[in-house]
């Protein structure tokens, strides 16, 4: 039986690191993708601030004579 497992064994070997190899594929694909999310996510928060800044200087300006 040794004999046999010592025959068998990097094909097992190789079964669990194609395993290990496509779990890891899996998970690099989430981590892409939520990446991208956070990046998306970057990009509004910096409209908004832009908005949220021109809003305030538009707070900020005083009327200068009556319409």
């Amino acid at each position: 039986m040794k004999i046999l497992n010592y025959l068998f064994r990097p094909y097992v070997v190789i079964r669990q690191l194609q395993k290990e190899n496509k779990d890891l594929k899996t998970t690099v694909i989430e981590l892409k993708n939520d990446n991208n999310d956070l990046w998306d996510m970057l990009e509004e928060i910096k409209e908004a601030d832009k908005q949220a800044a021109n809003y305030q200087a538009l707070l900020n300006t005083k009327a200068i004579g009556e319409a």
